[in-house]
C-alpha cells in the first residue's frame, strides 16, 4: 500500500474544496436560473456532480496501485465486514456526535433567548429548503442515490483511502481538520454544528480501520438529519 504525504493529503482536499465552490458559484446558479423546479432539486443535482467525482477519485486511486479486481479495490479502501469492536466504536461514536452537537444547539439557543445571539441554522446558505409538502416529498428520492454518493464517496476517499495510507503519526487529525475544512462552502453555521462529527469519524477510522464503520457514523447521523430538514421537523 503507498503512503500519502500531508502535501498530497491537502492537494486533494483543497482541490475538491475548490471544485466545491466552484460547482456553487456556476452550476448551482445556473440551475436556478434555467429551471423552475423546486430549489432543493438545485442542491441535489449539484451533489450529483461533486460527490461522484469524489467516489471515482477513490476508486480510481486504488485502481493505480494494481488492485483491478473488486475484492481487491475493496481492500485497498479498507472495506470489509464489521466485527463486534468495530460497532462498539462506530455506535460510541455515533453517540458522542450526537450528544455533542445537541450541546452545541443548546448553546446556540441558551445564546438567543439571554442575548439575542441568531441561532444556528441547518441550511446551507445556498439551499432554500422550505418543508416538502404533498408528493414534493417523492423528491427525496432523487437525494437517496446523491446521498449514497456524498457518504460512501467522502468515506472510501477521506477514510479508506487518504487518512489509510497517511504517512505521519497522528495523521486522524490531520485528516480531521481538513475535512472540517472541506465544508467550508456550506457556511459557519454548518461548520460549527459539523465540527463534533468532523472529529468522531476519523478517529474511529484511526482505531477500527474500518471504513465502514465511518459510513455508518457518517450516514445514520447526516440522514435523518437532512430528511427531518426537509420535512419541517426541523428548522
Amino acid at each position: 500500500m503507498k503512503t500519502v504525504s500531508p502535501s498530497h493529503a491537502v492537494a486533494v482536499f483543497v482541490g475538491f474544496t475548490a471544485y466545491f465552490f466552484f460547482l456553487l458559484f456556476t452550476l448551482h446558479p445556473f440551475l436556478a436560473e434555467r429551471f423552475a423546479w423546486n430549489p432543493v432539486l438545485n442542491w441535489f443535482v449539484t451533489g450529483y456532480f461533486l460527490f461522484i467525482p469524489i467516489f471515482a477519485y477513490a476508486v480510481l486511486a486504488v485502481r493505480n496501485e494494481g488492485r483491478n479486481t473488486f475484492p481487491n479495490i475493496l481492500e485497498g479502501l479498507n472495506i470489509r465486514a464489521m466485527n463486534a469492536r468495530d460497532w462498539k466504536y462506530s455506535i460510541a461514536g455515533l453517540l458522542i456526535v450526537f450528544a455533542l452537537t445537541g450541546v452545541i444547539f443548546s448553546v446556540s439557543f441558551a445564546l438567543h433567548a439571554m442575548f439575542a445571539v441568531r441561532e444556528l441554522s441547518t441550511q446551507p446558505w445556498f439551499v432554500d429548503l422550505s418543508p416538502l409538502q404533498g408528493l414534493e416529498r417523492f423528491l427525496l428520492l432523487v437525494w437517496l442515490p446523491m446521498f449514497f454518493f456524498n457518504i460512501a464517496g467522502e468515506e472510501i476517499l477521506w477514510r479508506g483511502y487518504i487518512q489509510a495510507r497517511m504517512s505521519v503519526s497522528n495523521g486522524w487529525l490531520v485528516c480531521a481538520c481538513l475535512w472540517w475544512m472541506f465544508h467550508l462552502p456550506f457556511g459557519l453555521d454548518l461548520m460549527i454544528m459539523l465540527l463534533p462529527i468532523t472529529i468522531v469519524v476519523p478517529y474511529v477510522f484511526y482505531k477500527t480501520r474500518s471504513t465502514l464503520a465511518c459510513v455508518f457514523i457518517h450516514g445514520v447521523y447526516n440522514g435523518p438529519l437532512f430528511v427531518a430538514v426537509a420535512l419541517g421537523a426541523m428548522a
